[in-house]
């Protein structure tokens, strides 16, 4: 008899849990796809897709050299690395957050601005979640301080750098001759158009929906088998969904609300991660990433315990009590203005490829010819 792989097993038992799951608890399988699909059109679409258009074409650009000046010492010094657009890359994945990294780096390395091992690099340097929602959702909206909310971007941030530079020290060094393949011209431009920068947008948005929902369903499942509240489920949560894990750790109260929410912002959760895998190009591995955030969940919490000490009023609202925890959506309609601005600014600069613009002049000539 054929012996079957453990992770053959493995799956397939997980996958049969989940099929006794949807006849078992068939309404908290529902309730925790429709909450998924309200956060996909009321918070990540609105907050996202604008970012992966503007960024992808950022780091495609003239302005790609020139935008991450202020991370270019630490990106030219400390992590090696000499191409500008590098820098460039980690401003904008710590600006939009971890689908941005695993978006712009995958861009730049099927460029061949970065090796395989400038982007393992940076990709551990640059996973994490934005200012706006470590400052706007768990900041304010959980734990009642925007204050609270710097300190633990600044935290994390801080952890982000330690970890990519233990990462250069312990990172093998890559072969003169890596064996890939450059990409063609016509790759390269193609990447370029805005046209293209739209529909690989598109694309991202689809994958990290997919996971949003995904794991929304197992999270509100997993709601029917803990506690309603306490570290146990705090911890689960986290493990599973970043958000998910920040409000658990939100209703801890004090201190361990504030800790909690950054060891989970910390974590990122495997949402995060898969999340990160599959934006990621398929050349680059995941490990390294996965095997730096223990150590970057130890430096996050240290410099968090530092930064509670030393900023005024840091540590009597991290010491306050149970806080409100309140729901908040991105307007539609703001959303919507938004993005359409920045398709008309992107357009009005000249962000069109090549091909879009030999049909417009097609298109032209051929309006010119009826007319005559």
């Amino acid at each position: 008899m054929k012996e079957l792989p453990l992770r053959a097993v493995s799956g397939g038992l997980c996958a049969a849990a989940l099929l006794a799951i949807l006849f078992l608890r068939p309404l908290a399988c529902i309730e925790g796809v429709r909450a998924g699909l309200n956060s996909c059109a009321e918070q990540v679409i609105p907050a996202l897709f604008p970012f992966f258009v503007v960024s992808s074409l950022v780091a495609a650009g003239p302005l790609a050299k020139m935008l991450g000046v202020i991370v270019w010492p630490f990106t030219r010094f400390g992590l090696g690395i000499r191409d500008a657009r590098a820098a460039t890359a980690l401003l904008l994945s710590w600006l939009g957050g971890f689908a941005v990294a695993a978006r712009v780096i995958s861009q730049m390395y099927a460029e061949d601005a970065v090796t395989r091992r400038q982007a393992q690099l940076l990709l551990i340097c640059g996973v994490g979640s934005g200012p706006a929602f470590v400052v706007n959702t768990v900041g304010v909206l959980l734990l009642g301080s925007a204050r609270l909310g710097w300190c633990i971007f600044a935290a994390l941030l801080a952890a982000n750098i330690i970890a990519g530079l233990l990462a250069r020290l312990l990172l093998p060094a890559e072969p003169l001759c890596s064996g890939r393949v450059c990409p063609t011209t016509a790759e390269q431009a193609g990447d370029v158009g805005f046209v293209a920068a739209v529909q690989g947008a598109i694309q991202s948005m689809l994958t990290v929906c997919g996971f949003v929902v995904f794991f929304s369903f197992l999270n509100r499942v997993l709601a029917e088998f803990l506690p309603a509240f306490g570290p146990a489920r705090a911890g689960a949560a986290a493990l599973l969904e970043v958000t998910g894990g920040c409000i658990q750790a939100s209703r801890l109260g004090g201190a361990a609300a504030v800790y909690g929410c950054c060891a989970a912002l910390s974590v990122q959760s495997l949402s995060v991660l898969l999340q990160v895998r599959a934006l990621l190009h398929r050349e680059l591995p995941l490990l390294p990433l996965v095997a730096a955030r223990p150590v970057h969940l130890v430096f996050s919490l240290g410099a968090l315990r530092f930064l509670l000490g030393i900023v005024p009023g840091a540590a009597a609202a991290a010491a306050a009590g149970e806080r409100l925890i309140v729901q908040s959506r991105t307007a539609p309609d703001a959303a919507l203005v938004l993005f359409a601005l920045c398709c008309v600014v992107l357009y009005g600069c000249g962000f069109t490829s090549g091909s879009q613009k030999s049909i417009m002049d097609r298109n032209s000539e051929r309006r010119s010819r009826r007319v005559s």
